[in-house]
C-alpha cells in the first residue's frame, strides 16, 4: 500500500504518507505562561497512531499579526514547548513540522496586540472594512525577520522544519493577489516577496532540515475582481519552486473567510473535492517535490487512490485523523473496517476554530490526559443497564463495556440511533449516522446484549436487577406554540416537519408555504429547515435571533444561506408569530413592532424537546443512575456521545 510506504522529503525520511495538517487547535499553546499540555497529547495522540507527519497549527511569527483568541509567542516559552513536543513526537517515529505565517490585512486591528493595525501591502479595506496599514521598507524587512527568528526557534529546539502558509489570504498571499498588493515600489512585483522569504528562511535554517510552501491551487477569486485565479496560482507557485528553497508543497484553496467552508467542506462536498487540482498543481511544478493532497479525503481508499493516480504523493487525512487517531496503525494491522471514518460534520473541528476542538463523534479528542486519569481508577465491574439506544446510549454501552462491565442496552425502537435517524432522509446529512453505525459494529463485537422493541418498567427493571443504570431516553418533540392560536392552521413538531408527517400519516409537502419557528438558531434547526426546502417547500422563518443560526457553525451557514435563498426562503431575524387566527399567521418584528399578516398551509412549532425523564425516579430507587443525552438536556448528537462516554467511566 503506497499510503504506508515512506517518502524522502529534502533529507528527512517520512515513515509514511498520511500527514496530519495544520488546523486550529488549543491555541492557547502558543501563549506565554500556559503549559501547552493539552494541545501537545493531542499531537502526541495522532503520532502514536502512526501519523507519517504532524504540521502544527500556524504560528504568528510577529507582533503585527494575530486574531481573536490567538497569541503571540515569547521565546524561551515556546522554545521549551516546542523541546517536549518534538520529544513525544519523535518517539512515536513523527515528523514535526511547524507552521509559519502572517494575518496580513485579516481580522481587524482591535483583537490584535495592543490594537496593533493591520499591516498589509497596500492601503486597502479588507473584507471586515477596515483600512490597512501599507507597510514601509523597514517594516517589511521586520516581517521577513520575524519569520526567519521564528523559524530558527521552531528547528533549533527539535521541529524537523518549518512550512510557510502563502495560502487562506493572508500575508504571502496578499503579497501576490492584486486586491491587496498594488505597490509600485519594489514589492509590488507578485513574485518579489515570496521569493525573498524563502530564500531568507532556507538560509536561516541550513539544508538539513525540512521546509515547505502551502500555496493556493485556486483562490477563488477571479482576475477581474481583483484575485489571481487557479492559473496564476499555479504560475506564481511554480516560481516559488523553482528557487530550490522548499522540499515540499502542500496546497489549500481561497482568501480565508468563508472560503473556508469550501476549502474544509462539510458533509454537503463530495470525497477529494479538490483533488483534481492538486494534480495540475504537481504538474505545474513538473512533479520536481513531493506534493501533498488535501480536500476531504476522510478514507484510506480515497487517499490511496489518489496517490496511485499520480494526483499526489502525500496525502493530508487531517479530520480522518481527528475521528481516528489509530487510522495509520490500523491500517498496518489489516484492521480497516475499524476506522471511524469522519463524518463531515465539522460542528466539532473547523466550525470551532477559535475554541478548543472536538469532534462530533470522537469524545476523546482534546481530552487525552483527562481520560488517562479517569481510565487509571480501577474499575469493578457491575452489572449495568443502559436504558435508551440513541447516541448517548450507544457510546455509554460501548465505553462501559470495554472497561469490563456486563452490559445490557434496552431500546423501544425497532433500530439503535435515536432522533439521529432522522437524518437518514435528508440528502448529505444521511452521512452523520456513519457515526452510530461504527458504535453499533463495535457493539456486536463486545459483551453487550441489546435488546430492541423493549419497554423498561418496574417490572424490567426488578427482574434485570442492575447494579448500575445510564438513563439516555432522550428527548420528546413539542409542537406546542406560545401565543394566542385558534387552530386554523396546522401545526406539527420539527420532528414531525423533518419526517413530512402530521398525526403519524405522511403528507406531500412539495408545493406548500411553511412558517417555520426558529427558536434555538442550531444545527437542529437548520437540518430540518433544509429537508423542508429540498422536498419543496417555501419557507418563511422567523426567530428572536439579531441573525439567522447564531448557533450554526460558520461552515454550515455558508453552504447553508445560498442553498436557501436559492430556494425563495426568507428570513426574517428579531421577529415572532404574535397570534394565528382564522388562518392568517400575524408576525410582529420584536423592536419595532410592525406587525404583518401571511397565510400558510402548516406552522413548525420550533419548540425545543422536552428531556424524557419519567423513569428517572424510579431508577434512582432501585440503583445508582447516571443521566446521558437528551435527558440531561435536549442539544444535539455531539453532546450525547460525550456524556455518554463520560458517564460509562464513572460507573
Amino acid at each position: 500500500m503506497k499510503l504506508l510506504e515512506p517518502i524522502r522529503l529534502g533529507s528527512k525520511d517520512v515513515r509514511n504518507r498520511v500527514v496530519s495538517t495544520a488546523h486550529a487547535a488549543y491555541l492557547d499553546f502558543f501563549q506565554p505562561g500556559s503549559t501547552g499540555e493539552r494541545y501537545m497529547a493531542y499531537q502526541e495522540r495522532r503520532a502514536r497512531g502512526g501519523a507519517g507527519m504532524i504540521i502544527l497549527t500556524a504560528m504568528h511569527v510577529h507582533e503585527s499579526s494575530g486574531l481573536l483568541n490567538h497569541f503571540n509567542y515569547e521565546e524561551k516559552d515556546i522554545a521549551a514547548k516546542f523541546r517536549q513536543l518534538s520529544s513525544r513526537v519523535h518517539e512515536h517515529g513523527t515528523t514535526a513540522i511547524s507552521q509559519l505565517f502572517h494575518y496580513g490585512m485579516q481580522s481587524i486591528s482591535s483583537v490584535r496586540p495592543d490594537l496593533h493595525p493591520l499591516w498589509g501591502w497596500s492601503a486597502r479595506v479588507n473584507t471586515e472594512g477596515e483600512i490597512g496599514h501599507a507597510m514601509t521598507d523597514e517594516e517589511v524587512e521586520l516581517v521577513i525577520d520575524a519569520f526567519c527568528r521564528t523559524a530558527l526557534i521552531a528547528v533549533e529546539n527539535g521541529m524537523d522544519g518549518v512550512e510557510l502558509h502563502g495560502t487562506h489570504g493572508y500575508l504571502i498571499q496578499q503579497s501576490f493577489t492584486p486586491m491587496f498588493n498594488q505597490r509600485t515600489d519594489r514589492w509590488g512585483d507578485p513574485l518579489a516577496f515570496t521569493t525573498e522569504l524563502a530564500r531568507r528562511v532556507r538560509a536561516t535554517i541550513g539544508p538539513d532540515k525540512v521546509m515547505g510552501f502551502r500555496t493556493s491551487a485556486d483562490d477563488l477569486v477571479p482576475p477581474e475582481k481583483g484575485g489571481v485565479g487557479p492559473d496564476k496560482c499555479r504560475e506564481y507557485t511554480a516560481e516559488f519552486v523553482k528557487t530550490g528553497a522548499f522540499d515540499y508543497l502542500n496546497h489549500s484553496e481561497g482568501q480565508g473567510g468563508s472560503h473556508y467552508a469550501l476549502a474544509i467542506g462539510s458533509y454537503r462536498h463530495k470525497f477529494g473535492e479538490w483533488l483534481p487540482l492538486t494534480r495540475k498543481l504537481r504538474e505545474a511544478i513538473g512533479a520536481s517535490i513531493p506534493v501533498l493532497g488535501v480536500g476531504k479525503i476522510p478514507t484510506p481508499d480515497l487517499a490511496e487512490g489518489a496517490l496511485q493516480n499520480g494526483d499526489c504523493d502525500m496525502v493530508g487525512m487531517t479530520r480522518a485523523q481527528i475521528s481516528d487517531p489509530d487510522l495509520v496503525r490500523k491500517l498496518m494491522e489489516g484492521k480497516a473496517s475499524k476506522i471511524r471514518t469522519c463524518t463531515g460534520a465539522n460542528q466539532g473541528c473547523i466550525d470551532r476554530a477559535r475554541y478548543p476542538i472536538t469532534c462530533f463523534q470522537n469524545p476523546e479528542v482534546g481530552e487525552e490526559n483527562r481520560l488517562r486519569d479517569m481510565d487509571a481508577v480501577p474499575t469493578t465491574p457491575k452489572k449495568l443497564l443502559v436504558i435508551g439506544g440513541g447516541p448517548a446510549g450507544m457510546k455509554a454501552a460501548e465505553i462501559a463495556a470495554r472497561r469490563g462491565h456486563s452490559v445490557t442496552l434496552a431500546e423501544a425502537g425497532s433500530i439503535l440511533g435515536g432522533r439521529l435517524n432522522m437524518v437518514g432522509t435528508m440528502g448529505a446529512a444521511s452521512n452523520l449516522l456513519s457515526a452510530t453505525a461504527w458504535i453499533e459494529q463495535e457493539l456486536e463485537e463486545l459483551p453487550v446484549r441489546v435488546q430492541l422493541q423493549t419497554t423498561v418498567d418496574e417490572a424490567y427493571l426488578r427482574a434485570l436487577a442492575p447494579e448500575a443504570i445510564v438513563l439516555a431516553t432522550g428527548s420528546t418533540p413539542q409542537s406546542a406554540l406560545s401565543c394566542e392560536d385558534d387552530g386554523s392552521i396546522v401545526v406539527v413538531s420539527s420532528d414531525e416537519a423533518a419526517k413530512g408527517e402530521f398525526e403519524g400519516q405522511k403528507f406531500d409537502m412539495a408545493g406548500t408555504r411553511a412558517l417555520m419557528i426558529d427558536l434555538r438558531g442550531n444545527y437542529e434547526s437548520a437540518l430540518v429547515l433544509e429537508s423542508m426546502v429540498e422536498r419543496g417547500v417555501t419557507v418563511t422563518v422567523v426567530t428572536p435571533f439579531q441573525v439567522f443560526g447564531p448557533n450554526l457553525g460558520f461552515t454550515h451557514m455558508n453552504d447553508l444561506l445560498a442553498r436557501l435563498l436559492r430556494k425563495g426562503t426568507t428570513l426574517l431575524p428579531l421577529t415572532k408569530l404574535a397570534k394565528v387566527a382564522d388562518g392568517v399567521a400575524t408576525l410582529r418584528h420584536t423592536v419595532s413592532g410592525h406587525e404583518s399578516e401571511e397565510e400558510f398551509d402548516f406552522i413548525v412549532s420550533g419548540a425545543p424537546p422536552r428531556a424524557s425523564d419519567d423513569l428517572r425516579a424510579l431508577c434512582e430507587s432501585l440503583a445508582p443512575t447516571y443521566l446521558a443525552g437528551d435527558v440531561i438536556s435536549p442539544r444535539s448528537a455531539l453532546e450525547a456521545i460525550r456524556e455518554g462516554d463520560r458517564v460509562a467511566r464513572k460507573v
